[in-house]
C-alpha cells in the first residue's frame, strides 16, 4: 500500500508526489500549513500508524519557502518501522553506545552518520579498521566515536524497518523487497560530505532487473573516484589455495552483475575471527538461516582477456549478520527459536540491533509491540553458563526488574535445556492494530 497522509478536512495525500509530482506535493502543503497549525488535536494532518487507539498526528513545517511533514515531538518510535515517519528509538538498540554525533537526525527522514573510515579510494591510505573506537572505558556507557561496517548494515536494516514483523509480512518479506526496501532507505543517509549511501551501494540479488540496474549505475559512476558498499545474502566462500585470500559470491551475482569479489588472506582471517558465529552458521546451511554481508570494495575494470566487461571487488572490510527466514537478525540459533515462535503465533516485535555497542550495554533480545505498552515488552534469551555470563545476567534481571518491573518482561533459560516459557498474552485492545 503507498503512503498516505490525511490532510485537515480529510483530503489525502501520496507522499509519492514528492518525488512524482513535487510542484503538487508543495502546493497541498502550502495551502494547509496554517490550517494544520489552528487544528485541535484529532484535527491535524495524521499518517495512517495508530497508537494509544489515536491516529499519529504531523506537523507541516515551512524551511526556506519548501514545505514538508514532521513528526510530533517524541511519537517517532511510535510510529511502524515501515511507516516513512518511523525514527527508532537509540536506547533501545546498540545506538545507545554512540558518542553524539555519530548518528545525527537531519531534516525531515534525513540522518547523517560518522564512518570509521573514508570512502574516497586512495592508494596510500592504511588500510581500513574494523574496530570501532572507544572514546571511554565505561562499560555499556556511550563509547562509540564512529560507525563500523557491521554499524552501517544494521542502521541499513533497521531504517528499512527489516527488525520489525507483524503477520501481515508473512509471504512478502522477500531478498528483492527487502534490498529494495534497503536501497531506497539508502537516499535518506548520509555517510560522508555531499555524499548519501545510494550512491555507493550496490545491492546484488537474483531476479531483480530493477536492482540490478541501480547497482550498474554506481559503479559506472563512482567506482573510478570511490570505494563502493555491496549488500547481499552470502551463499559461496571459497578459500583460494597458497594463502591468496578467498571469493565471496552472493545470491544472484552470476545474473548478470559481472562482478568477482575476493578478499586477501589477511582481511579474511580478520572476518573469520569477528564474525566466527555467522560463517559457522553459513556453512551448516541450515533450511531457515542465512547470512547477510555488507562488504566495502574497490572495484576496478578488467581490461584484457575473456573477461574483459567484468569488474574486480577487492573486498577491503566486510560485517556479517545471520537472518530468519523473515530476514529478522538473529545472534544465535536460541534467538531463532524464538522468532520462528512468534512468528507462528502471529505476534508483532521488533529486534533490537547491537550496531556497534559493546556487550556490556542493556540491550533486549526482543521487544513485544502488541501489549499495549508504551515501551513495549522486553523479551531476553539466556544461553552460556560461565561466570562472567551469569553475573551479566544477574545485572540485566535486575534492569528489567527495575525498569519494567517483575512481570513487565519475559525470558527463556535455554542454557539448561529448559522448555520455553508461555509467551504473555496479546492485548485485546492493541489486536487491530498491532504496532500502537
Amino acid at each position: 500500500m503507498k503512503d498516505i497522509v490525511v490532510l485537515p478536512g480529510g483530503e489525502k495525500l501520496s507522499l509519492d508526489w514528492k518525488l512524482s509530482d513535487p510542484e503538487r506535493f508543495q502546493r497541498r502543503l502550502k495551502a494547509k500549513h496554517a490550517d494544520n497549525g489552528k487544528a485541535g488535536p484529532g484535527e491535524k494532518a495524521h499518517c495512517l500508524c495508530v497508537h494509544q487507539g489515536r491516529y499519529l498526528e504531523l506537523q507541516i513545517r515551512e524551511l526556506k519557502k519548501s514545505y514538508y511533514f514532521a513528526c510530533m515531538p517524541n511519537t517517532g518510535p511510535y510510529h511502524r518501522p515501515t511507516c516513512p515517519f518511523y525514527k527508532p528509538n537509540p536506547e533501545k538498540s546498540g545506538q545507545a553506545a554512540y558518542v553524539e554525533g555519530v548518528v545525527r537526525e537531519e531534516t525531515e527522514h534525513e540522518v547523517s552518520v560518522k564512518l570509521i573510515t573514508s570512502l574516497k579510494r586512495d592508494i596510500n591510505k592504511s588500510p581500513v579498521s574494523s574496530s570501532p573506537l572507544p572514546a571511554g572505558p565505561r562499560p555499556g556507557s556511550r563509547t562509540q566515536r564512529r560507525m563500523t561496517t557491521l554499524g552501517l548494515l544494521h542502521l541499513i536494516w533497521e531504517r528499512a524497518g527489516l527488525h520489525y514483523w507483524r503477520p501481515q509480512f508473512a509471504g512478502h518479506r522477500t531478498d528483492p523487497k527487502a534490498l529494495r526496501r534497503a536501497y531506497a532507505t539508502s537516499r535518506n543517509i548520509k555517510v560522508q560530505r555531499g555524499i548519501t549511501l545510494d550512491q555507493v551501494l550496490c545491492p546484488v540479488v537474483s531476479g531483480d532487473k530493477g536492482i540490478q540496474y541501480f547497482t550498474e549505475r554506481t559503479i559506472k559512476n563512482h567506482s573510478e573516484e570511490l570505494r563502493l558498499y555491496v549488500i547481499g545474502r552470502l551463499s559461496s566462500a571459497q578459500v583460494v589455495p597458497y594463502g591468496r585470500g578467498c571469493k565471496i559470491e552472493l545470491s544472484g551475482i552470476r545474473d548478470g552483475y559481472r562482478m568477482f569479489m575476493s578478499i586477501s588472506q589477511t582481511k579474511w582471517e580478520r572476518l573469520e575471527k569477528s564474525y566466527s558465529r555467522e560463517l559457522v552458521e553459513f556453512s551448516r546451511n541450515e533450511e531457515g538461516l542465512s547470512v547477510f554481508g555488507l562488504f566495502l570494495v574497490t572495484i576496478d575494470p578488467i581490461k584484457k582477456g575473456k573477461y574483459s566487461n567484468f569488474s574486480t571487488a577487492q573486498i577491503e572490510d566486510a560485517a556479517l549478520m545471520t537472518t530468519t527466514e523473515q530476514l529478522i537478525p538473529v545472534e544465535s540459533r536460541y534467538e531463532a527459536k524464538i522468532v520462528e515462535l512468534l512468528v507462528q503465533k502471529d505476534r508483532t516485535f521488533i529486534k533490537p540491533l547491537r550496531f556497534d555497542a559493546a556487550r556490556e550495554l542493556v540491550r533486549p533480545d526482543f521487544i513485544l509491540t502488541d501489549m499495549g505498552k508504551k515501551e513495549g515488552y522486553p523479551m531476553e534469551v539466556f544461553g552460556l553458563t560461565d561466570e562472567k555470563y551469569l553475573a551479566r545476567k544477574a545485572e540485566k534481571e535486575r534492569y528489567y526488574a527495575r525498569v519494567f518491573g517483575v512481570d513487565g518482561w519475559w525470558s527463556w533459560d535455554a542454557s539448561h535445556n529448559a522448555p520455553i516459557p508461555p509467551l504473555p498474552e496479546v492485548s485485546l485492545t492493541q489486536a487491530a492494530d498491532p504496532i500502537s
